[in-house]
Parts: structure tokens; sequence; C-alpha cells
């Protein structure tokens, strides 16, 4: 049986070999005494020269000097297999050289179209920035402000685009609620800051300058595909046709407007949904009203929807390689063939008060190509983010 109890003799001799440097292995071939007796004199004269401690911090010790022995086996561990697998790649062949190719900037590329999604100005809305804490604000003047900067945006985009990649169209997918209307929720006129002939009238002038403006900075075609959305409507939900909306009023009046402008042209549907063909890809337009989203969260919503279109359509024959659409405020991009615009408003009574949802306002750009589809989308932000409001502070 292993010997476990040391003379006073026995000790003196391994404390007095340990101090002449002689490791636990050494010292038991030395004086025939077990290596595990050994390290429990070693450890106790250990604990004789130390501060007093306590038994929790000699079982702490304990498990750090476990797990330091481990963590070494490991890292030795590693270090063999690092070694094995270095001489094993070095005993590779060296890779073939491939032939030389070098990038051809100057090439113009074959042509694409861009698409921008406008939705949800709502214009004669009005955002109370005190009301909502400085977490919205939103009214005509600040419309035109973001309207401003949308243009400052694309000019700087269509400078970087234009420069390798014809681009003999450029569209505008309106989406729906150009205008805040006044009858679709009770006391929507309080938060109003036009008549809704005012709205009309006024967002027929500034939307037919955009455009306008668009068609005379590059020579390509403007050509704008039109669905209303809910709130130009009139009347509570179904009561009247869909197209009883002011939003539909908005593009024919626009069409009239812009029609001695022969690079513009509209289309605007006769249903609240329209198939586009841009590129050889269908897209589908609609205005998202009819989305229900769970908990303020649209998305699972849209997916559904997208898919249901996609069955409906599919037994009439037809099919559509992106679903667009707007209405709820919320810019996303989903597997990359769902797009859902973001609004011009940013947080609103509505959103901040009861979904606590207050975005960025936002529209959608991408570029659309005939063989690979989209191929680049931008989220256009319509705020300097240098202007946004302070969010008052009471001390």
């Amino acid at each position: 049986m292993e010997k476990t109890t040391l003379t006073h003799r026995e000790t003196t001799r391994i404390l007095s070999l340990a101090d002449k440097g002689m490791g636990r292995r050494a010292i038991a071939r030395e004086t025939g005494i077990s290596q595990w007796a050994i390290r429990k004199a070693l450890e106790e004269r250990l604990e004789e020269c130390s501060p007093e401690k306590s038994h929790t911090d000699r079982m702490r010790e304990r498990l750090d000097m476990a797990e330091f022995a481990a963590l070494k086996k490991r890292s030795t561990l590693f270090e063999i297999i690092g070694e094995n697998i270095l001489r094993a790649v070095q005993a590779f062949p060296p890779p073939k050289t491939p032939p030389a190719e070098k990038l051809l900037f100057n090439k113009k590329h074959e042509p694409e179209e861009m698409i921008l999604l406008w939705s949800d100005s709502q214009i004669g809305q009005i955002v109370d920035q005190q009301e909502s804490g400085g977490l919205g604000a939103y009214n005509v003047d600040i419309f035109l402000e973001r309207l401003e900067f949308l243009k400052v945006s694309l000019k700087k985009i269509f400078e970087i685009h234009l420069d390798n990649t014809p681009y003999p169209v450029f569209n505008i997918f309106f989406l729906g609620d150009i205008v805040e209307g006044s009858t679709i929720f009770p006391g929507q006129e309080r938060q109003t800051d036009m008549h809704v002939v005012e709205q009309v009238m006024f967002a027929v002038d500034r939307i037919a300058e955009f455009a306008a403006w668009v068609a005379a900075l590059y020579p390509w075609k403007v050509k704008c595909f039109c669905v209303v959305g809910n709130h130009g409507r009139v009347g509570k939900k179904g009561e009247q046709s869909p197209l009883n909306n002011f939003d539909h009023l908005v593009y024919w009046i626009l069409a009239e407007k812009l029609k001695n402008i022969p690079s513009v042209e509209f289309h605007i549907s006769k249903s609240w949904w329209m198939l586009a063909e841009r590129m050889k890809h269908s897209f589908l337009l609609v205005h998202g009203d009819d989305i229900r989203a769970w908990m303020g969260i649209p998305y699972y919503g849209i997916e559904r929807s997208e898919s249901r279109y996609q069955k409906m359509l599919g037994r009439a024959g037809e099919g559509f390689h992106y679903f667009c659409c707007g209405h709820h405020h919320q810019e996303a991009a989903i597997k990359s063939r769902i797009f859902a615009n973001g609004s011009w408003v940013g947080g609103s009574e509505f959103s901040i008060k009861t979904l606590q949802v207050a975005g960025a306002p936002s529209q959608i750009l991408f570029s659309v190509h005939p063989m690979f589809g989209v191929t680049w989308e931008r989220n256009l932000q319509l705020q300097d983010p240098a202007k946004m409001p302070p969010i008052k502070i009471y001390r």
C-alpha cells in the first residue's frame, strides 16, 4: 500500500531537494516517495508560507490550476496539429498563375432602367413637433424641404451611374397616399393644413415640377405607373369604389398637365393594383393597406400577400418577379424581390402614439437589368441628418 504519511525527516529532505530546483519526478526517484505525497508536502509548505487563506480561496486556486493545466494541454495539441497542417500545405505545389485580365472602366455597360418608388407623401398632413415630443414633424413646408433634398440625392446618384451605364428610361412607381385626404378616420381634418381640393392642386403642381425636372436632366423617357392608396378615398372603407379616390384625381390631372412634354408619360391603373413590365421583368404594384401587420410588424403579412397574388395571377396565366408596396411607412427589401417603401412623413401622431414607430422619412430607388433583374437598390433619406429636430429634455 502506498505510503501517504511522511516523517519530519522525509518532509525536510523533500523540501531541501525542491529548494535545489529538483522537480517532483526527480525527487521521487531520489527518495522513493510517491509523487502524490511529494506534491502534498510542497503544497502544505506553500500554504504555511503564504497568508492564511479561506477554504473557498484554496478551492478557487486549485480550480484555476486545473483549468490552466487543461488549457496548456489544448494549446500543445493545437500547436502539434498546426505544425502538421503547415507542413502539409508547404508540400502543395504553388498555384498556377491565372491569365492576366483588365478591368474595363471606359466601356459602357448594357442599358438598365431606374425605378423610384413614390408613396405616402400624404400632402396636407400636419405632425406637430412639440406634440410628438420631437419624434416627428411634417407639414407642407417640410414636404418641400424633403423634395429638394431628394433632388440633391438623385442628382448625385445620376452623376455616379449615368457615367458608365446607359439609362434610357427613368420610372416612377406611384404607390398611393399622395395626398392626406380628410374623411378616412374621425378627427382627420384636425391633422391637416389644407382642404382636400387644395391638397390635390398643390400635389399636382409640385409633382409635375419634379417630373419635368427629371425629364430635363438627361435624354431619357420618364414613365409613371400609378395606383391609389387609402388616404385619398372618399368615405369609410368599402363605402365607395377604391377608385373614388383623390389620388386617382391627382394622377389624371398630372397626366393632363404634362402631356406637352413628350418624354413624360403616365399609365394609371383602373384597379387598386397593376402589373408593370420593365426590362423584361414584371412588377406588381399595390398600396398595401389591405396587408395586415402583427404587433406593428408588416413583413410577414407582406410576404403572405405577395404569395397570394402570385397564386391568383398564376391561375390567370400571369405572374410577376417583384412586389412593390407602401402604406406601412417602414422601408424594407425582403428576399430581394419584395420592396416595401418608406414614407415622406416619418413619425406621425398615430405611429408614434399607437405603434411606437417613428421611422426616418425615406423612399426607395433601384435599377433593373433585362437579364439580372434588380442590380442595386438605395434607400434615399429625405431628411438631412444634420437637421434632425432635437428632443426636449425637462430639467
